[in-house]
């Protein structure tokens, strides 16, 4: 399945631009979208609260999202890198138009899964890690 991902920040802003960006994209590639998600949500919520959450909770092998940039997927590079090992873990690919970024099953995209992985490791036990250094006496 191809899934076109748009989201806008307020009712302020048009989806209409990136639904063009995303339409025009695909149909220079050949690509049709099977389904469409629209969300009007700030992207510093968290993508399980969004439509996003869902459609991460669907996709699977081979599945393809296509948005117009990253930051259309979350505002903070943590939550971009968790939403990313997602698709990876569940062998989705995720391909956006002006950054031209693609995740996919070639030689870069599992480079970028390693270090995810690694990262957010990090992320997760680092907290732990400074509480138990700092909570020791070092005499």
């Amino acid at each position: 399945m191809v899934y076109g991902y748009i989201r806008v920040s307020s009712d302020k802003q048009t989806v209409e631009n990136q639904r063009f960006e995303v339409t025009n994209f695909c149909e220079r590639n050949n690509l049709t979208i099977d389904g469409w998600i629209e969300e009007t949500i700030s992207g510093t919520k968290s993508y399980s609260k969004r439509a996003l959450g869902t459609l991460l909770r669907r996709v699977g092998k081979d599945d393809l999202i296509i948005c117009t940039e990253l930051s259309r997927l979350g505002r903070n590079l943590f939550m971009i890198m968790e939403i990313l090992n997602i698709c990876m873990t569940k062998e989705c690919r995720v391909w956006t138009i002006k950054d031209n970024y693609r995740l996919g099953e070639d030689i870069q995209s599992k480079v970028l899964a390693f270090a995810f992985g690694k990262s957010l490791t990090l992320i997760q036990i680092a907290p732990v890690t400074a509480c138990s250094v700092f909570s020791k006496p070092y005499f």
